[in-house]
């Protein structure tokens, strides 16, 4: 359930919010980009605010729902303050292939913040889009990624070698994804547990 400015606005849990990236979005998205911890664990164009503003301005997020489209953002909140953002790239809508990035603002890091907004991001996208597998890839060196993604349910399925190139070096991922099945079969494990997670 995303925040944005439709009926379907509800609020993730007391403190975490995901709504639609804005071209207003931009210039923070700028700065998290800047960040040394944000860049870590990847290679990120150096794009400035006005040509991240034109990027966000030609996308529509309601394309989402209707299985068109091939790229789309999300603005993390907590407490209603910018927190991060996340990143669905869809691959196939035929086959119904997407990957997600994602990252937080330093001040945000190691909370357990990303975790919430892309569970109830990842719930969405299964429940009301074709999406059937979502992606996902870290760097190995990248563990408090990967712990995010296997609390999700994602499966580690392999090591992409020499992924992409960080400061002149040739960095391995690893590839995590987790499928609509899997993903309804642990919702409802959980419900049946009473952990709403």
């Amino acid at each position: 359930m995303l925040a944005d400015d439709t009926p379907r606005h509800r609020p993730l849990s007391a403190e975490v919010e995901v709504r639609p990236a804005r071209p207003e979005d931009a210039a923070l998205l700028h700065l998290w980009r800047a960040e040394k911890s944000v860049r870590r664990y990847q290679p990120l164009a150096p794009l400035s605010t006005s040509q991240l503003r034109s990027e966000l301005a030609s996308r529509r997020a309601d394309d989402l729902w209707r299985s068109r489209g091939d790229r789309f953002d999300w603005i993390v909140l907590v407490h209603r303050q910018p927190a991060g953002w996340i990143t669905l790239v869809v691959h196939s809508w035929e086959h119904g292939l997407a990957e997600c990035g994602y990252s937080l603002s330093t001040a945000f890091q190691g909370r357990g913040l990303m975790r919430k907004a892309l569970s109830r991001l990842i719930g969405d996208l299964f429940a009301r889009t074709r999406l059937h597998r979502l992606e996902a890839r870290t760097a190995l060196a990248n563990v408090a990624s990967q712990k995010v993604l296997e609390k999700l349910g994602f499966r580690r399925e392999g090591t992409l070698r020499g992924y992409f190139q960080l400061e002149g070096e040739w960095v391995d991922n690893y590839l995590f994804a987790i499928v609509k099945e899997d993903w309804l079969l642990q919702q409802r494990a959980r419900r049946s547990d009473g952990d709403g997670a």
